[in-house]
């Protein structure tokens, strides 16, 4: 169900009408609202952030062009799609000023129904992507962020224990030795788990339930086992998966012969392609 908000902006009443019970016909799901005044479509579209607009072009209160170039002047409204409805305007020159404008696109009334919802569910289809791209962007940079700022913290911490390690040189030198190694394994240790974090995230929003329905069928693997599993599945060499696994490529070739003894693969059947069924 697409509870799409539609906002449609007409000085015609009897236009208005005519668009909404195309809407009511075909698209039933979509939420149409409607004005024959373009102020007071602009504080409408303010507080409930339609999905679409399509906005007459000659209206004697404010003209469809002056009507777009306000809309993407507001931050809060700037974003929302326009589709230009007009009888009179429809040379391409008019077509170019509308697009120049913030149009998304462009119909010509008398509006006919295949039309208006062909126009409409393209423009939704587009916005949609923008949104979801925007949402990406938006998501990556606030995982950056939050990776910054746990990347300080660890340095601070790291740099505290190095400061006490100076002071350990003098006072007791033996033990130095003991606590760089040890330091070292943990951090290596939070680098493998920051690697793999990632991956997984990444992993996830291209194969968004391959371990849910991989360890369903399969319920006795190991979380190592889905590990290599999630790294076989993108086709990588056993001497990628090794590096990322902090093992020997030897070791993987056997975590792969036990892996598929424990899903009872058959001999010559593709490991690759059984997982990427998952």
């Amino acid at each position: 169900m697409n509870n799409y908000r539609i906002l449609i902006i007409d000085d015609f009443v009897d236009n208005l009408k005519a668009i909404v019970s195309i809407f009511q016909k075909h698209e039933p799901d979509y939420h149409t609202l409607q004005t024959n005044s373009p102020q007071k479509a602009l504080d409408i579209a303010s507080q409930t952030l339609p999905d679409l607009i399509i906005c007459d072009w000659e209206m004697p209160e404010l003209s469809g062009i002056d009507f777009i170039y306000r809309l993407k002047n507001n931050e809060i409204t700037k974003d929302i799609p326009v589709i230009m409805a007009t009888a009179v305007m429809l040379n391409t020159n008019h077509l170019k000023m509308a697009l120049d404008a913030g149009a998304i696109d462009y119909i010509r009334k008398p509006v006919e129904p295949v039309e208006l919802i062909a126009r409409t569910k393209a423009a939704l289809l587009i916005t949609s992507y923008y949104k979801e791209l925007i949402n990406n962007h938006k998501q990556k940079l606030t995982e950056n962020t939050l990776s910054l700022i746990k990347n300080q913290r660890l340095f601070s911490d790291f740099s505290r224990k190095l400061e006490s390690l100076v002071l350990l040189i003098e006072k007791e030198p033996q033990k130095v030795g003991e606590k760089l190694l040890k330091l070292s394994g943990e951090l290596k240790g939070m680098n493998e788990k920051e690697i793999w974090k990632k991956f997984k995230l990444s992993f996830s929003n291209v194969h968004a339930n391959f371990t849910r329905n991989l360890t369903k069928t399969h319920p006795l693997l190991t979380p190592s086992d889905v590990k290599l599993c999630s790294f076989i599945i993108l086709g990588m060499a056993n001497k990628e998966i090794a590096s990322l696994m902090n093992c020997s490529p030897n070791s993987i070739k056997v975590a792969r012969y036990r892996l598929r003894k424990k899903i009872d693969l058959e001999k010559g059947t593709n490991l690759e392609n059984y997982l990427s069924q998952f």
